[in-house]
């Protein structure tokens, strides 16, 4: 049965002891038995990250180079939080244990992870609850993904009942026991992870932001909060920028019906937003967001009957991928394919050899390379049902006097996608949005 609820903080939530008290009181209030923690983030705006202080120190090492400035440093951060909390508690062998390794410069994933296991050990401290380390029962695979059924079993041959645990995000180990570490962001993945072999019925994930808003405030003022989505509809919004979570963590909770909940940890009286399973029925009487991002370029081909020629649409994408490029769409017409990737990708020279490979091996009647693009997606579950919001998608997008130089709807028909010239993103998706949400 689900009962527990997983809880997650980040970085900023953690920053430093008059955050970590708003933790406490969400914790112990709540009832939270499960609590996964990041790496302690920035206190003011030209802060660092300890986890970016980690990472030079290797670096520096590895160039032979002094990191004693930046090992000081992030020493001073976890001794002012013991400090703050007089917690009973010396690090000065673990610290030692860290230089030498950091000094070896051969591990780069365990030095970069104890940010989140001495965030974990002192949290663990406040809190009064037990310790556990994330290296104990998240296993990976060789290939770096997590076996999850090794996972459940080992994590519960550990837990015990009646008893809470603060947990460190970000990584766990292989099947010799090394150090092995998500990306960025990984935290929010080790959470889903918990949630997952704990048989959680809600995920918290505790951040500083109310929650997933219909549009970027700072193009959109008044963006409302979502109170609801799909995951689907997540998938679509984070996709085009709207980036709170780290999008691997949606997979877990997804696969396993587990409801996301994103709170706010400086504002706990918000209730947030509700990312719900796609097989939940959803009472959304209107569309969900709006989201876009700049640096796009569109591939355009011509040539005749090209939707009825065999295997051709596959010999593009492969010239493509030769070099390394992902697509993020192909919009097709019976003459015509566009291939749309980031701009970042095409250097000049792959550029060059990119365009000779199609005028070879794919002769086009006309090819057009079309910079400076952005993308543009309107989300809502609703406009797979609802004609009368889709005319008004439509209607709003063509009154909004911007030139469009791609439009598709997605095939699981939640989405539609738009092209314009980046100098009109801001008035497009400003625009757009006040006829359609507001």
């Amino acid at each position: 049965m689900k009962n527990d609820i997983v809880c997650k903080f980040g970085g900023t939530s953690l920053a430093n002891s008059e955050n970590i008290k708003k933790v406490k009181e969400i914790v112990i209030s709540g009832k939270k038995r499960f609590v996964v923690v990041s790496a302690p983030g920035k206190r003011f705006k030209d802060d660092i990250k300890i986890t970016d202080c980690l990472i030079n120190s290797f670096n520096k090492s590895k160039n032979g180079e002094t990191f004693e400035t930046e090992f000081s440093f992030f020493k001073n951060r976890f001794e002012e939080i013991s400090k703050e909390f007089n917690l009973d508690v010396d690090l000065s062998s673990s610290f030692q244990d860290l230089h030498n390794k950091i000094l070896e410069h051969k591990d780069f994933d365990y030095v970069v992870s104890r940010g989140e296991f001495f965030s974990a050990k002192l949290i663990a401290l406040v809190l009064g609850y037990t310790f556990l380390d994330a290296r104990s029962f998240i296993t990976f695979l060789d290939n770096k993904k997590v076996d999850l059924n090794q996972t459940r079993q080992k994590f519960n041959a550990i837990i015990k009942p009646n008893q809470n645990y603060v947990i460190s995000g970000f990584y766990g180990a292989d099947a010799k026991g090394n150090i092995v570490t998500f990306s960025r962001g990984g935290s929010d993945i080790s959470g889903a992870i918990v949630s997952v072999v704990a048989n959680a019925k809600v995920y918290e994930n505790w951040t500083d932001v109310d929650g997933f808003l219909s549009a970027d405030p700072k193009l959109c003022k008044g963006a409302n909060l979502i109170d609801k989505l799909s995951y689907h509809e997540l998938r679509e919004l984070s996709y085009m920028g709207a980036n709170v979570l780290h999008p691997d963590c949606v997979k877990f909770l997804r696969e396993n019906n587990i409801i996301l909940n994103l709170r706010n940890t400086f504002n706990p009286s918000c209730k947030g937003s509700l990312i719900m399973p796609d097989n939940k029925k959803l009472l959304q009487s209107k569309l969900t967001g709006i989201a876009g991002q700049k640096g796009f370029t569109i591939i355009h081909i011509d040539k005749f009957d090209i939707n009825e020629s065999l295997g051709i649409i596959e010999k593009i994408a492969n010239i493509i991928k030769k070099y390394n490029i992902s697509i993020e769409h192909i919009p097709t017409g019976i003459d015509t394919v566009s291939v749309i990737v980031k701009t970042l990708f095409l250097s000049d020279e792959i550029r060059k050899n990119m365009i000779d490979d199609i005028n070879i091996e794919i002769k086009p009647d006309r090819l057009e390379i079309i910079d400076n693009v952005a993308l543009i997606s309107v989300v809502g579950n609703i406009l797979r049902d609802d004609r009368n919001i889709e005319k008004k998608v439509f209607d709003a997008l063509f009154s909004s006097n911007t030139k469009i130089i791609t439009l598709n709807k997605g095939a699981d028909g939640i989405s539609v996608i738009f092209g314009v010239p980046e100098k009109s993103f801001d008035k497009t998706i400003s625009v757009l949005y006040n006829m359609l949400f507001s």
